[in-house]
């Protein structure tokens, strides 16, 4: 493990980073860390005795640390990396320090353009609540571990392995699960979806010798990969998941159930038993076979890890809902590519009674660019459409007629519905609070803070509700909620 007196993290709110900073401060290590705004990761990062500093960076941050870790976020000239570098301490990026743990151990590393989340979640559930005590370390909060990351005393470790910016190159895990490779965060990829497809083929080339490659077969660059792998003596061994001929574990007459999706799970054409899971979603059912294979690999069984997986628990952000009130659900999800849109949608629709009313963010002007066409036929299953203005990270700049509403006029003249673009967020809460009704699903979408209009408009719903309880019961009419 990491030696150090004490490690920085600059930026230390984000998912990822927070994950390691917890991690090293249960196994006593001492840590420091910055970020611009308070969280609920850092605030529970402070109560487990870390020094966290909120507001502008500062190079007394730093104070006597010896390694300081950064994202890819942090620019160059931020103020503590640039004194770190002066002063010649060790300066690791995170995915290097994360490769400390996954590197050469008994480790699951879960990557892919979507689903890593949720699939490396499931993984880490099964191991925890077999009691194996692994170390954990997300890109999204996990309730049954209570955040983002933990320290655990048994052998293996489950990471979520980032792929937008090259970073899963740096790691040799025992076990890799890989869920679907697609054109993202081409930014980093010279805007090539080809180099993509390398780099993923170069992650598998990485598996520890004697290891596994769980991969979608339903995934075609995956198959392709899959089958060099299997003609390569010297590669990893191959499992394929899926839904057709190809996979070694299959998912067969996918379905939904009261709380969620249920299907058949086959291995090697034999029937195991049902699986159901209290999350909806037929991505879902495939994301839940790849953490099935990583658990029979380290020595579960399938009866086990099925009662296990009916307790599961989503990651936050990945179809959370909000409340339920008077008929009414608000759910909030990461989804910001257009094939998580399409997925996440789709979802909405299996379980909504009446119609979906969806809210997306987009981000980012480049994703925004290049995916147009994709974004235009996203939204089928949306009935009502509102668009935000593009969330777009420091230091991006705008690109000529790319716009929400550029995007707006796209997808109407493919769903021939109206599509409203709303910047201010209080302008899309009373946009809602007007047009909802009973036996609606409202659904906020995007990787920025789009789900601060989830949480608000659950609050207002449980508030008005509670106010029409009490004014019922005291005899009064309900007040004029002004709609």
């Amino acid at each position: 493990m990491l030696k150090a007196h004490r490690v920085h993290f600059i930026g230390v709110g984000g998912y990822g980073m927070s994950a390691l900073a917890m991690v090293l401060r249960q196994k006593g290590v001492a840590v420091s860390g910055s970020d611009v705004a308070a969280s609920a990761r850092t605030q529970r990062l402070a109560e487990a005795g870390a020094e966290i500093y909120i507001g502008p960076h500062d190079a007394a941050h730093l104070g006597d640390a010896d390694v300081v870790v950064y994202s890819t976020q942090v620019p160059e000239d931020n103020p503590e990396l640039a004194a770190a570098r002066a002063r010649g301490l060790r300066v690791l990026h995170r995915s290097e320090l994360l490769a400390e743990f996954v590197n050469d151990g008994a480790s699951i590393a879960v990557t892919g353009t979507h689903g890593k989340t949720t699939t490396s979640s499931m993984v880490a559930f099964l191991l925890e609540k077999a009691g194996l005590d692994p170390t954990v370390l997300l890109g999204g909060e996990m309730e049954a571990i209570g955040g983002t990351g933990k320290a655990g005393r048994g052998p293996w470790v489950v990471a979520e392995a980032d792929e937008s910016d090259r970073s899963f190159l740096r790691y040799r895990p025992r076990v890799a699960v890989v869920t679907n490779v697609e054109p993202e965060h081409l930014e980093f990829w010279e805007g090539s979806f080809a180099r993509i497809q390398e780099g993923f083929r170069q992650f598998l080339r990485q598996v520890q010798p004697g290891g596994l490659a769980v991969l979608c077969a339903d995934d075609p660059t995956l198959l392709a990969i899959g089958r060099e792998m299997r003609a390569d003596p010297g590669a990893a061994q191959v499992v394929f998941y899926g839904t057709g001929p190809e996979a070694d574990w299959r998912a067969e007459n996918i379905r939904t159930w009261e709380r969620g999706i249920a299907y058949d799970c086959l291995r090697g054409g034999r029937l195991l038993g049902e699986v159901r899971l209290p999350i909806p979603g037929r991505h879902n059912a495939l994301n839940s076979l790849g953490a099935l294979i990583a658990g029979a690999h380290v020595g579960l069984s399938f009866d086990q890890m099925r009662e296990t997986l009916l307790a599961f628990g989503n990651a936050r952000r990945r179809f959370e809902v909000w409340a339920e009130v008077g008929g009414i659900r608000v759910v909030d999800d990461y989804a910001h590519h257009p094939t998580e849109i399409r997925a996440t949608l789709a979802a909405a629709r299996e379980q909504a009674r009446g119609r979906v009313v969806a809210v997306f963010q987009p981000q980012r002007y480049s994703r925004t660019h290049w995916l147009l066409d994709e974004f235009a036929t996203a939204f089928q299953d949306a009935d009502v459409l509102v668009l935000t203005r593009i969330y777009s990270p420091p230091g991006e700049q705008p690109i000529p007629g790319v716009s929400a509403e550029a995007l707006a006029a796209r997808i109407q003249q493919n769903t021939g519905r109206p599509v409203a673009v709303i910047s201010d967020p209080e302008e899309i809460l009373r946009f809602l609070l007007a047009e909802v009704r009973p036996g609606d699903t409202v659904i906020t979408m995007g990787a920025g803070d789009i789900w601060k209009v989830a949480r608000e408009l659950a609050g207002r719903l449980q508030a008005g509700a509670a106010t029409r309880t009490a004014s019922s019961g005291s005899g009064r009419p309900a007040p004029d909620s002004g709609r």
